[in-house]
């Protein structure tokens, strides 16, 4: 294969993955501002249901660190990415390759 075709099909592979990781972030955090809302009707109900409200910031904090999850697997696929030549990040901004082979 050709390196130019090599290239081209890494940015194809690059951006799928990163464009699944971009859809899979979106749940945690959905999850997040739903589970936040229902806190504060629960928090601003008389009498106030502070074992659910418990419950529902436990499920904040798991949900936010499985986004924190993803995030750093999103930073490791940029740095491994980024070291394969012709990837994005390998030049640097007046055009010069940053890792010369």
């Amino acid at each position: 294969m050709p390196q130019t075709e090599l290239a081209s099909a890494n940015r194809v592979a690059f951006l799928g993955q990163l464009s699944a990781s971009i859809a899979e972030i979106n749940q945690p955090i959905s999850a997040v501002v739903l589970n936040a809302e229902a806190a504060l009707r629960l928090f601003l109900a008389q009498p106030t249901d502070t074992e659910a409200v418990r419950r529902l910031l436990a499920c904040i904090v798991k949900d936010g660190m499985r986004t924190g999850d993803i995030v750093s697997r999103v930073r490791a696929l940029t740095k491994e990415s980024a070291a394969t030549e012709g990837m994005p990040g390998d030049h640097d901004p007046r055009g010069h390759r940053r890792n010369p082979r």
